[in-house]
């Protein structure tokens, strides 16, 4: 299969399901590395961020 000549058919759950997966993928790759360079991990979840916002409002 060549990326450039084949069509991919998935459900849309499907091309959503990876996306959000590969956002955690690179979340938790800066956090490691933030935490090797010694910073301290925060939390990364929406529902984090949601309720952080809810609060400065």
């Amino acid at each position: 299969m060549s990326i450039l000549h084949d069509k991919l058919n998935v459900p849309l759950v499907e091309l959503v399901q990876h996306v959000v997966n590969h956002g955690t993928y690179h979340r938790g790759n800066i956090t490691a590395m933030l935490r090797q360079l010694g910073h301290k991990g925060v939390p990364t979840d929406y529902i984090f961020y949601l309720y952080a916002d809810q609060m400065n409002r």
